[in-house]
């Protein structure tokens, strides 16, 4: 090049350079496979405090043996109903707030979530139950078989049917449903995109007319 003349210079690039690849990101499906565990973890947490509730909150029935029987009164009998009212009573509202709080955090995949709500809350009432009736007394039918006549013993904590005992599910899958149904409802709809307006033919159209003289 002659001198005094410089080649110029490029400006200076603003794009953004590339990243160094780091970490892949997980896939989807893992992550909603380890939400899932979480959620029937929490569950069965869950269902094991509201066992601990449920047995505290209960009176136990007293009664007597009598010919290798076990008799209780009609206030005994109360007692005894009140065991599974009880169970629904704890079951309900606490698989209610679990639905809830699980829809609402874990909203990656409806399905994962519904699957595993109905697998944790069974896994909860599964819990409950087998919490509250360990720590009850025994049955008092299979104890009076060996006890003395005269002898009192304490009824034992149970639900026999299985709608009681479906109440954590029931609960569970109410709370789920309400925050779908208030997500659906406040999911705007998406903007329509304005229609292509095609232009007048009194605008385009070419004068018509003599040329002009000159």
């Amino acid at each position: 090049m002659p001198d005094g003349l410089t080649a110029p210079q490029p400006p200076p690039s603003h794009e953004p350079t590339a990243s160094r690849p780091g970490r892949r990101p997980r896939p989807s499906w893992l992550v909603a496979l380890v939400q899932a565990l979480v959620v029937v973890a929490v569950f069965g947490a869950a269902g094991a405090g509201c066992g601990w509730l449920w047995y505290h909150l209960w009176d136990a029935p007293s009664g007597v043996v009598a010919d290798h029987q076990w008799f209780t009164s009609e206030a005994g009998l109360r007692d005894d109903f009140q065991g599974v009212a009880w169970y629904v009573a704890i079951a309900v509202p606490a698989g209610l707030v679990l639905g809830i709080l699980t829809a609402w955090l874990l909203d990656r995949s409806e399905l994962v979530t519904l699957v595993a709500v109905v697998a944790g809350s069974l896994l909860a009432a599964y819990v409950m139950y087998r919490v509250g009736t360990h720590l009850s007394p025994g049955d008092p039918n299979e104890l009076a078989k060996t006890a003395k006549d005269g002898t009192k013993l304490k009824g034992a904590l149970s639900v026999d049917s299985w709608p009681p005992r479906a109440s954590f599910t029931f609960g569970a899958l109410i709370g789920l449903a309400c925050v779908y149904l208030v997500s659906a409802r406040r999911t705007p709809d998406e903007p329509q995109p304005p229609a292509r307006t095609e232009p007048s033919a009194a605008l385009t159209a070419p004068p018509v007319g003599p040329p002009p003289q000159r």
